[in-house]
């Protein structure tokens, strides 16, 4: 599902305006971006948490080259879906 199929469903289902559903899923998204970005975790009961986790420096060989390079520590976002969305999805 693309991000416009996701305004039409909820458009359509909701009976709003596809902007007003545009702004809304806009902001949630952004909001997400932010809090997490900021070190927050957020989290939706029955669904997941967005959070950012820390990767720490590493070293790591280039084999074909016979080389070893550093690797600073970096962030990545992370998701990790809830208890009840993880049952959903075992019976697929």
């Amino acid at each position: 599902m693309t991000k416009s199929e996701l305004f039409n469903k909820i458009s359509a289902d909701t009976h709003l305006k596809i902007d007003e559903v545009s702004a809304t899923i806009e902001t949630l998204f952004e909001l997400i971006k932010q809090e997490a970005t900021a070190g927050n975790k957020v989290t939706f009961k029955g669904f997941g948490s967005f959070t950012v986790k820390k990767r720490s420096a590493k070293k790591t060989q280039l084999i074909h080259k016979k080389k070893t390079i550093s690797i600073e520590e970096y962030y990545i976002p992370s998701f990790l879906p809830s208890a009840a969305f993880k049952e959903l999805t075992k019976s697929l």
